[in-house]
């Protein structure tokens, strides 16, 4: 089952927003993943308490020693050269994921949640309904 997707968003402060709200709705943040521009992974890595997936590679970003060990202790950014790959293994369609994959690219912020771990809900009841909410939290 894909999980729930969130955006996509401009800016760090609707994304931030957006955990938030995930969280009071029940969602575990080990349960929530944001997919960012290389430019957003560390602000939105200090504004959130989940997972954030970046483009950039380890080559392309410079990592002070601090930045080092706050990844062992922290949550850190994960940081990967294949967006499309990280995107497809939250269960998008590869169209979905080609589509996302660009979008974060050329600097959207995207979540992504899976809801059959969301606190109340029973993870083994059998459900059809795949559907995507994108921006249902602003409109």
């Amino acid at each position: 089952m894909a999980e729930e997707i969130f955006g996509p968003f401009s800016s760090v402060e609707e994304a931030a927003k957006t955990v938030d709200v995930l969280e009071l709705e029940g969602y575990f943040k080990e349960n929530i993943t944001i997919f960012s521009h290389g430019k957003y992974a560390d602000e939105l890595n200090a504004n959130t308490d989940v997972a954030v997936t970046s483009t950039e590679t380890p080559e392309n970003r410079e990592s002070s020693f601090m930045d080092k060990i706050s990844k062992v202790i922290f949550n850190g950014v994960g940081e990967t050269s294949n967006m499309l790959d990280q995107l497809r293994g939250k269960g998008l369609s590869a169209e979905q994921a080609a589509q996302y994959a660009k979008q974060i690219n050329s600097g959207k912020i995207l979540i992504t949640a899976d809801r059959t771990l969301k606190m109340g809900n029973d993870a083994a009841e059998d459900s059809n309904n795949t559907g995507e909410r994108v921006n249902h939290l602003y409109q």
